[in-house]
This record gives C-alpha cells, structure tokens and sequence, in this order.
C-alpha cells in the first residue's frame, strides 16, 4: 500500500477511545516516519481539562520542539510529519500530524472521526491556533512506505 493508499484507508475511521487523536497520531508517525511515541491512555472520565494539561505535562514534549515561524505570513514551512498542535484558545487540546507534500494535517476528532484538512479548514472550525513541532533529533530516514 502507498502512502496515498494508506492514507485514504483512515479517512473516517470513528474516534474511540482507541482512536483518539493522540493514537492517531502515534500511528501515522510510526507507518509513515518510523518514529515511536509512547502510548497514552485516556482516563473514564475524559475532559479537555485533561486533555490540555497532558499536552503541556507529558515527557514526550521534551523530544519536540516548536517550528520556527515561516518568514511569509501563511507559508507553513514545518516539516513532513511534524506534529500538530491545536488550540481553541492559549492551550493546546488536540493533535494532528502535519502532511507535507498534501499541505493537510490528519487528526481524529469525536464528531467526525479521521479528516485529513487543509489548516484553514481547521482555523474556521474553532482551532484559532495551530502550531507545529518537528523531532528534537532527528529519526533515522524511514524505511520507504509500501
């Protein structure tokens, strides 16, 4: 399976507590990038609360640094892979992972499951900040993906 392929097999996949956007995330990185990140679970009693303070507390932050801005205003220049970090206001409460080549970010929300959407598109449904983080080191290049 290609990359397109692989891709397009996600596309609305329901959001479970196995599929939340954090899983979603683990996933793309470890099939398209050959990064591991660790697995988190997610508490019974799930709340953006939690989700925000996870984001900012977790150790898996200390291995990703934010991108630098883009030296033109809109041009997103963060790497193939990078993560994604979506916030409603100041904190971050959502992840994606960044697709370069398709200038999309693929992410997972409760309502209607994997989307693969263009960082306008998400700005207009309420994520006012969106930010990207690429390795602190980098990974070894990734096996090409079949």
């Amino acid at each position: 399976m290609d990359r397109a392929a692989y891709l397009t097999s996600l596309l609305g996949q329901k959001w479970t507590r196995e599929r939340s956007c954090w899983h979603l995330a683990v996933e793309v990185q470890a099939q398209l990038f050959g990064r591991t990140l660790p697995s988190v679970a997610l508490p019974d009693d799930l709340t953006w609360r939690w989700m925000m303070e996870t984001i900012d507390q977790h150790p898996e932050r200390g291995h990703w640094r934010e991108c630098p801005p883009p030296s033109v205003p809109g041009l997103i220049s963060a790497p193939d892979g990078a993560l994604v970090a979506m916030a409603r206001a100041r904190r971050a409460a959502h992840i994606g992972v960044w697709l370069a080549p398709e200038r999309r970010v693929i992410h997972c929300d409760e309502t209607f499951g994997v989307q693969i959407e263009a960082v306008p598109t998400l700005r207009a449904a309420g994520w006012n900040q969106v930010r990207f983080f690429e390795p602190v080191t980098a990974a070894p290049p990734a096996e090409p993906f079949h």
